[in-house]
């Protein structure tokens, strides 16, 4: 019995033993399949995505986060790509969650601020927007984007507000031939106005790559107030955002390119179609590899605007434009830094002197705002957001406005993210302003920033490569002006417009500092290394040639301020050889240290002039030796009784007749720079000695190089004191 006990217990342990194994290994293959399961479903996921299917890819992307719970420390390039994914496919508040996660995570980027906080706007969260602001990874960042979302949460700018007051330009209406299935992009035409639309193909299976339905164009018939297809530019695949020239009879639309077995996703293309001839032609500068659209003509009908990521542009979507010639379009022309920024410039329009375009890398109120530009040829002189109410916290894009610049249409995807088209009336005010022209000669990208008498940004813009920036002003109102460089001492000043004329432009120069650079040092007498107090400072700025002057103060300290460049500098002293040498004062440096050590001044001795030398069978002063002369220039004067022997050489080439003739010329070229230079010529004593004293062995008949021919061609000089009578050899 107690055996059977015995081995009754045994056997209910090890079977207890079993079963804890068996359900060690149980979760532990559960772990396993559950973790071999995450993974595969990350792999299909990304194989979308990278096919830009967003639709399949968002739908695993949100299965894996919220079922599953993906972890975001470890996966966070996965969760990027899903908040990429779902914002291709409008599903912005999962894109908003998901970047949310990722910011708990020490994985948490510059750039994933920048899209999330770009993403709060676009959704009308300020709020949530400026809290991410302030999160570490943005807080912290040296990113070149920051200053664009400083503008944003800047209290003292009120760049947000500033925006949502300037109600007053225009009057918004919905048009009256919207689907609300998704219409945009609207375009004159004689007989209405056409548009891209996805209206009869919104319940049909959608394009896989974003999950929307195929574009097509069409016309609303102004006569008719009938909608219906645009025959000719039909395909199979999207088409659309047109431009109409009703004088030839031409299209000029986007469409994607015919699709090709070795690339996976097909590209968008400009295409031409002449509505006479029915014959379509694609535009020169289509690629492949690249996106070309939304193409629209100049009045003249000579330049074609048009949108596209191609090499050479600022990053994203840039404006570009090609010009009409005999041979075609030309060689498109990126529309410069003023327009095109980091982020999407996109469906310009170009009426009545000015470009207008959409972007979302300008500051606005969040997605894509309506921009514009005055043009002078096709260069842009300054960008200013259209304000509420033509722009929102949505995607606003696409204005087009009539000949009498008052009205037009532009679409909007405001209130739900579905895209429709809104008449524009362009309200004129009362002319009583007047026009600023700030200027800061050939200085481009300077912020100027002006502000009401409440402390609020009312406009802020920046200088074009002129160096100008025209701003519209109200008289008799005193207004703040801030500006901002990188490159300049920021300034702010008061500003009025008190007596000037409605419709007066006038000029208001800047008048900004370079920043400066310290040079900080000491002179000291070389034989005793004694300081010298007094030492004179002769500082030359080698650009632009502007002569700044200074002196060393007590115990011979030196501190001279300089803007940023290079410098030759001569310091002299009474009883002492001046000493010429060069400091660079770098961008972003707050000091330069040099000391200075002066010599005690022999007598009759040869002053060291480096590169007083000369071109072969030459007589003329370079740059460089006028600028050596000029220490020569300040030892004379501070010297008054000290005259000099001007000696000019020559090399041994040509006659000894002929270089003993150069010689003389050389000596003279000297001798007129000093006269010029306020030296009398009574104090200079020429005496010329051809190619009779050579400093090296290159005599007749040897053969030298080039550069040994050239030390022998030269000019030197030998001070002569007054208590001396005597001449004295060098």
């Amino acid at each position: 019995m107690k055996i059977y006990k015995s081995i009754k217990q045994n056997s209910v342990k090890l079977v207890d033993q079993k079963m804890k194994l068996s359900i060690t290994v149980l979760l532990l293959i559960l772990t396993c399949s559950f973790s071999f399961g995450q993974e595969k479903k990350v792999a299909f996921a990304e194989q979308y995505f990278n096919a830009h299917r967003y639709a399949e890819a968002s739908e695993i992307y949100l299965e894996l986060i919220n079922k599953d719970k993906l972890d975001a420390q470890s996966h966070a390039d996965v969760y990027r790509n899903a908040a990429e994914a779902c914002m291709k496919c409008k599903k912005y508040s999962e894109a908003n969650d998901i970047l949310s996660y990722l910011s708990g995570t020490d994985q948490f980027t510059f750039d994933d601020g920048y899209k999330l906080i770009k993403l709060l706007l676009y959704m009308d969260k300020a709020f949530d927007a400026q809290a991410i602001y302030q999160h570490a990874a943005i807080a912290s960042s040296i990113d070149p984007r920051k200053p664009s979302l400083d503008l944003y949460f800047d209290t003292s700018r009120n760049f947000l507000d500033s925006l949502k007051r300037d109600t007053s330009m225009y009057s918004v209406s919905l048009a009256t031939f919207n689907s609300n299935k998704g219409d945009f992009s609207p375009a004159f035409h004689p007989k209405g106005i056409a548009f891209t639309s996805a209206r009869n193909h919104a319940m049909e299976s959608p394009w896989a790559v974003e999950n929307s339905a195929f574009l097509e164009q069409y016309i609303y018939d102004k006569f008719t107030t009938k909608v219906k297809k645009i025959k000719g530019i039909k395909g199979k695949k999207h088409d659309g955002v047109a431009y109409y020239d009703s004088i030839d009879a031409i299209w000029y639309y986007s469409k994607n390119l015919k699709a090709k077995k070795n690339i996976p996703l097909t590209t968008v293309g400009i295409f031409i179609y002449d509505a006479t001839t029915k014959k379509e032609t694609a535009f020169t500068y289509n690629s492949e590899s690249v996106f070309v659209g939304h193409p629209v003509l100049s009045k003249d009908r000579q330049v074609l605007w048009f949108a596209s990521n191609r090499e050479g542009g600022f990053g994203g979507m840039d404006i570009w434009h090609s010009v009409k010639t005999a041979d075609g379009w030309g060689e498109p022309i990126n529309a410069g830094s003023l327009v095109n920024t980091t982020g999407d410039e996109m469906f310009p329009y170009e009426a009545n002197g000015k470009l207008y375009f959409a972007s979302n890398g300008h500051p606005g109120l969040g997605g894509l705002d309506i921009f514009k530009t005055e043009l002078v040829g096709q260069d842009a002189q300054k960008v200013v957001n259209g304000g509420c109410n033509l722009n929102s916290h949505a995607d606003d894009f696409s204005l087009i406005v009539d000949a009498s610049d008052t009205l037009g249409y532009f679409s909007s995807n405001r209130g739900d993210f579905i895209d429709r088209i809104y008449n524009v009336t362009l309200l004129k005010p009362v002319n009583d302003s007047i026009y600023v022209l700030f200027k800061q000669d050939s200085i481009s990208d300077i912020l100027v920033e002006v502000l009401d008498s409440a402390g609020n940004v009312i406009f802020a813009g920046k200088t074009n490569e002129a160096g100008e920036l025209l701003f519209k002003a109200l008289p008799d109102v005193v207004y703040k002006v801030r500006t901002k460089h990188p490159d300049l001492v920021d300034s702010e000043f008061d500003f009025n417009a008190i007596g000037i004329a409605a419709g007066d432009t006038i000029t208001k120069d800047l008048g900004l500092r370079n920043k400066q650079v310290t040079w900080a040092g000491v002179v000291t007498e070389k034989e005793t290394q004694q300081t010298l107090e007094g030492a004179e400072l002769s500082i030359k700025n080698l650009e632009t040639g502007v002569i700044t002057s200074s002196m060393s103060g007590k115990d011979g300290v030196i501190n001279v301020d300089l803007p940023p460049g290079d410098y030759q500098v001569t310091a002299s002293m009474f009883g002492h050889d001046p000493k010429t040498f060069k400091i660079t004062a770098a961008k972003g440096q707050k000091e330069v240290k040099k000391d200075v050590e002066l010599s005690k001044t022999g007598k009759n001795v040869a002053v060291k002039l480096d590169n007083i030398l000369y071109e072969y069978n030459k007589y003329t002063l370079s740059s460089i030796g006028r600028a050596e002369l000029d220490t020569l220039v300040l030892f004379l004067k501070e010297n008054k009784d000290v005259t000099v022997d001007v000696s000019s050489h020559t090399d041994s080439r040509g006659k000894a007749e002929y270089n003993m003739n150069l010689s003389k010329l050389r000596s003279q070229s000297c001798v007129n720079y000093l006269v010029t230079k306020g030296i009398p010529r009574v104090k200079l004593n020429v005496k010329n000695y051809g190619e009779t004293e050579l400093l090296n062995q290159c005599a007749d008949g040897i053969e030298c190089t080039e550069e040994l021919h050239q030390i022998n061609r030269r000019t030197e000089f030998v001070l002569i004191f007054p208590e001396d009578d005597k001449e004295v050899k060098k």
